[in-house]
């Protein structure tokens, strides 16, 4: 049943985007009309835990943008970066957030399995939806989510260095260390990293493994009841290999460099590229809006092999506990507004699932090709255990400081094991 749905949202997130290329916790006060209810006649105060920090002004933002309408509705903006830790502690605790901001993966399709989400599926927002997006993101024939944005993987280049420095884009993974070994000879850091933070490091990892060896959860499921084993597996070897390869080409400290850090340094020319998805692109613009940059896909081995991660990367859920259900279906109601998801949409940049919303980001057009030509995977993460996706990324973490392929390879057998012992 997964797969299906898998292969619904490449089908999703393939036209979406072919189309768009043609921190910490905060607060603001902000309570559409297609929940039947009045602007302005709804009160109460609702809690947004957001998953994606790095959209936290946008959302206040929006925030602020919807209190014009709903005065008399306080939210409270809640980004505080580990979402996974606080929303497990919040479920056993029967304390959830009103909203909480959604992926399509098996770590949030656990909470709607055991009942902790309202079901959407009826209410009348859901009409500005794309088709493709509420079927690909259905969950036993149901929506319990509001689909809201895509997103894409890739290497942000600086254009200016890149030209200056003599540099084609590259089509392969050895055409990518060419390049970065001629940066270093220039004395310019390759590739800027924030491993400091786990899921940088899990978003590179799981990319690779998509990419490299088409990850569909398979290996893990197999190394859970003993049939495989991650230190045998070609594979998850060479994904390693490439892990520390990139890596060598980084910041010498890229273990103390935290997120903010690295846009930063990327974005003032202190860094040649950045790998990371669809959403940094208004980050780096924020940061420097004179930068020229742009986007390539993250090569395969061969050019033929390069092929594009996509996923749903924000919807957002309704708790089915929540004492203030009212506010919290009149903001989504409002933020699917075609008109209020187009101002969110050229904040962001990222593909919008709202019909009518046009997303015109030219730097996404050579992952748009490739996704167009159909070469492309679903992030393996939606296939695995709801905690696997933290013992990778701690293994990663580990692995760039000792850089020992084999000693990483175990810890991932014995995270497997414990994962999915917990699954």
């Amino acid at each position: 049943m997964f797969m299906k749905r898998f292969l619904a949202l490449i089908l999703c997130v393939a036209l979406c985007l072919s189309l768009a290329a043609c921190g910490s916790g905060s607060s603001a006060s902000g309570g559409g009309s297609s929940t039947g209810t009045q602007e302005g006649t709804v009160s109460g105060e609702i809690e947004i835990l957001l998953h994606k920090v790095e959209i936290n002004e946008i959302m206040n933002t929006m925030i602020a943008e919807f209190n014009k309408e709903y005065p008399d509705v306080k939210v409270v903006l809640n980004a505080p970066g580990d979402t996974s830790t606080v929303l497990q502690a919040r479920a056993v605790a029967n304390d959830m957030p009103d909203i909480v901001t959604f992926t399509y993966n098996n770590s949030d399709l656990a909470y709607v399995r055991d009942g902790f989400y309202l079901d959407l599926t009826d209410q009348a927002f859901m009409q500005n939806v794309t088709d493709s997006a509420l079927e690909s993101n259905k969950i036993d024939g149901k929506n319990y989510y509001l689909p809201y944005i895509s997103n894409a993987y890739g290497v942000y280049y600086n254009v200016d260095i890149f030209e200056a420095n003599d540099i084609a884009i590259p089509t392969t993974l050895d055409e990518l260390y060419a390049a970065c070994e001629k940066l270093q000879a220039a004395g310019i850091t390759p590739i800027a990293f924030s491993d400091q933070e786990l899921w940088t490091l899990g978003h590179l990892g799981d990319r690779l493994m998509g990419l490299i060896f088409d990850d569909d959860g398979t290996l893990f499921e197999e190394i859970a009841a003993g049939e495989a084993s991650a230190t045998e597996h070609e594979g998850m070897r060479e994904v390693a290999e490439i892990y520390l390869k990139l890596h060598e080409y980084g910041q010498p400290d890229s273990l103390g460099v935290g997120y903010e850090q690295a846009i930063s340094a990327f974005a003032n020319g202190e860094a040649a590229m950045m790998l990371q998805g669809t959403w940094l692109l208004s980050l780096v613009k924020s940061a420097n809006p004179e930068m020229n940059v742009d986007v390539f896909p993250l090569p395969g081995r061969t050019a033929d092999e390069t092929r594009v991660g996509i996923n749903m990367d924000l919807g957002f859920a309704v708790s089915e506990s929540s004492e203030n259900q009212e506010a919290a279906l009149a903001f989504l109601s409002w933020m699917s507004d075609p008109e209020n998801a187009q101002m969110f949409a050229d904040m962001e940049g990222s593909t919008s699932l709202i019909k009518g919303v046009e997303v015109a980001t030219p730097e996404f057009a050579k992952m748009s090709e490739l996704i167009s030509a159909g070469k492309s995977f679903v992030i393996p993460r939606g296939y695995w255990a709801p905690s696997m996706v933290n013992e990778l990324q701690n293994a990663l973490q580990r692995l760039v400081s000792s850089k020992d392929v084999d000693q990483f390879l175990q810890e991932i057998d014995e995270g497997v094991k414990v994962a999915y012992a917990q699954s």
